[in-house]
């Protein structure tokens, strides 16, 4: 037999192979999840190339063994048959392949927009900040001689350190609370003034008090430091400043007096260094020794959030003094310990709009919430005002795992959390903006009536799959007039499972 013979009796055997093979061979052999990825990938390698083609010859010709992984990827004409005519196909593909299909890029979002931006504050929400931390001796108390020295703070507070996750620095810990949106920078010093502890304590706490301190600081350190280095949004005001003082041995007045807090310049508002003025300032009691550099970290963090505009979670004058009680009431402004809750992080515009949902009213909706210790994501249930209205009163739904951030404070437990939010804003006598329901406010009403944070199932634990939250749930209700959490808002909310993209939440009203 010539050569002619033979290829026109082999292409008869391969045709009649092909039209003999009505159906593909079964994927579900070969974990179907794992074919038909690839447009005439049939030897289920991942790719289409020749060893593909040579493949399909193979199986064609009926050679021992050459059964084709991924059949159905080689099915390019769709006629759910296998045969010489897919294999002419998986050439001129070869040869000229197509090019992909042009992908829409993904919504990056919109930031939200900070609703801090207008409070009497100092410390910027977003961007490239520096900050300065002075640690003050005093004539009559200093520091004990296992302080570290400034260059080991630096590192410690601003520095690129590993220890002490989710505390190996100030400046990791608030990259990770605002999702990359608030980066931290900073410098030590070290300052002795030149009175007693007691000379700087007066009646009143700021006046003069705290300010007779900052002052004499500042001004001694103003031909070593360009205090304009620390306005990084260039208002005129020092972004975010501290001032630690010693007291190892010092009595509990005294101890009282010089409390952790975040004060507000009031004595002489004049005053300048390098043409900067200060809003607020924070005073740290936590001794800046290797083996409480946590409590260090933790305490500044808190005060940080007051220095954004954040107000205290936690009751004021009440023996309780926790706002948010119980493990998944762990939050940075409430008890100082964990993340900052998406309440707080949407305040302080580290959020997009790709990452708050809101249920618009429309019978049964279900949501996915992503775990918000590593990504912003959170619901809005609006209870009077538009979903967008973020400074309103409304349920806020959010996801949260014990880890980043959170990792120091949930103990291996993690789910959905719900807040009651009622974050008003007014204009006090001072003209200043801030939340109309925080505890320093003068239209604050007292702990038993409306606050600007509250958690629902206060002093539960976190919701899981299956769990239900309707009306009679604590704090899952809207205030009525008399300033009482009495009002049915309607809602019932129903937990769903927990994947690998977060929790459902299916929400009715």
């Amino acid at each position: 037999m010539n050569g002619t013979r033979r290829a026109a009796a082999l292409l008869s055997a391969v045709l009649c192979m092909g039209a003999c093979t009505a159906d593909l061979l079964p994927a579900a052999a070969n974990d179907p999840s794992e074919w038909m990825t690839v447009t005439g990938d049939v030897n289920g390698d991942g790719s289409f190339t020749v060893s593909d083609i040579v493949a399909l010859q193979k199986w064609l010709l009926a050679v021992p063994d050459a059964h084709p992984a991924n059949p159905a990827a080689g099915d390019l004409d769709a006629d759910g048959t296998l045969d010489v005519y897919d294999l002419a196909l998986m050439k001129r593909l070869l040869l000229n392949p197509v090019p992909p299909e042009p992908q829409e890029p993904e919504d990056p979002g919109t930031p939200i927009a900070s609703s801090l931006k207008s409070f009497t504050r100092s410390l910027p929400t977003t961007g490239d900040v520096r900050m300065l931390s002075v640690f003050v001796d005093f004539a009559d108390a200093k520091y004990r001689g296992n302080m570290y020295s400034n260059e080991q703070l630096r590192e410690e507070l601003f520095g690129n350190n590993t220890a002490l996750y989710p505390y190996e620095s100030l400046t990791a810990w608030f990259d990770r609370a605002s999702y990359g949106n608030l980066h931290l920078d900073g410098d030590v010093y070290r300052y002795t003034c030149s009175g007693n502890l007691s000379d700087y304590m007066s009646a009143e706490r700021q006046e003069p008090g705290y300010e007779r301190m900052v002052t004499e600081v500042l001004a001694g350190l103003d031909g070593q430091i360009n205090f304009a280095d620390y306005d990084s949004d260039q208002d005129g005001v020092i972004d975010c400043i501290s001032f630690t003082v010693p007291l190892d041995d010092a009595d509990e007045a005294t101890k009282k007096y010089w409390r952790g807090c975040t004060s507000t310049w009031f004595v002489n508002p004049e005053f300048t260094v390098d043409g900067e003025s200060i809003v607020k300032y924070i005073i740290l009691d936590e001794m800046p020794y290797q083996d409480q550099m946590v409590s260090v970290k933790r305490t500044l963090a808190h005060e940080m959030g007051h220095c954004m505009g954040l107000p205290d979670y936690y009751k004021y004058n009440d023996d309780d003094w926790e706002g948010l009680c119980g493990i998944a009431g762990n939050e940075r402004m409430d008890d100082s310990v964990g993340d900052f809750c998406s309440f707080s992080k949407l305040m302080c515009g580290w959020l997009k709009d790709t990452e708050v949902q809101a249920y618009d009213g429309s019978g049964t909706q279900t949501f996915t919430l992503e775990d918000a210790s590593r990504t912003g994501s959170c619901l809005i249930l609006p209870i009077s005002s538009a979903p967008t209205d973020y400074t309103s009163e409304y349920f806020l739904v959010e996801y949260v795992s014990d880890t980043g951030n959170n990792s120091e404070n949930f103990y291996g437990t993690s789910g959905v959390r719900i807040f009651h939010v009622q974050s008003e804003l007014y204009t006090d006598a001072w003209w200043r903006t801030r939340f109309r329901y925080e505890n320093y406010a003068e239209t604050y009403l007292g702990n038993d009536k409306i606050r600007v944070l509250r958690l629902v199932n206060d002093n539960g634990d976190f919701y899981h799959t299956g769990d239900t939250v309707t009306y009679g749930t604590t704090n899952f209700a809207g205030y009525d007039a008399n300033g009482y959490q009495t009002v049915n808002t309607g809602y019932t909310i129903t937990i769903g499972e927990l994947t690998d993209a977060g929790y459902t939440v299916t929400v009715s009203r």
